[in-house]
């Protein structure tokens, strides 16, 4: 039986430029754990994960963790703390009605749609909804960023 995972678990995550790593930093009540992705690749396992968590993460997405450790698709390799400001729950953004429909910005329990264009600085918020395992990698491999997500 798979690991139970938990806040603070790192998650090694396989791909085809190398192996990259993830934090469980939340779990929602409805869209269950949240990552945060950070970036590079490592030839080697880190000795102290608090090293890559103190750097910014390259994007942050409600994952099935869980269902993909117990199907093996990732592992759990090391529990460290959440870094401080991690412990905030992040602000996420949607679209409502396609392109041109409204912007919603959501912080984790309360949505507020914006009644103008979204900034430079809230396109830097990740996307709400919950990404599946080949996605993840996808993103992770094409350095994937917030503010660069052309579908939305």
């Amino acid at each position: 039986m798979a690991k139970k995972v938990k806040l603070g678990d790192i998650l090694q995550v396989l791909t085809s430029q190398g192996v990259a790593y993830a934090q469980v930093t939340h779990k929602h009540p409805e869209f269950g754990f949240l990552i945060r992705i950070f970036p590079g690749f490592h030839n080697e396992q880190p000795k102290d994960f608090s090293v890559v968590v103190d750097g910014e993460p390259q994007f942050s997405a409600f994952f099935v963790v869980q269902s993909a450790v117990n199907q093996g698709l990732l592992s759990v390799v090391a529990n460290v703390p959440v870094p401080e400001r991690l412990q905030v729950f992040p602000t996420f953004r949607s679209r409502n009605g396609g392109p041109g429909g409204s912007i919603w910005l959501w912080d984790g329990s309360e949505a507020l749609r914006l009644e103008r264009d979204i900034s430079s600085e809230e396109l830097k918020h990740s996307t709400r909804g919950i990404i599946s395992a080949p996605l993840l990698v996808e993103r992770i491999e094409k350095n994937y960023r917030a503010e660069t997500h052309e579908i939305w």
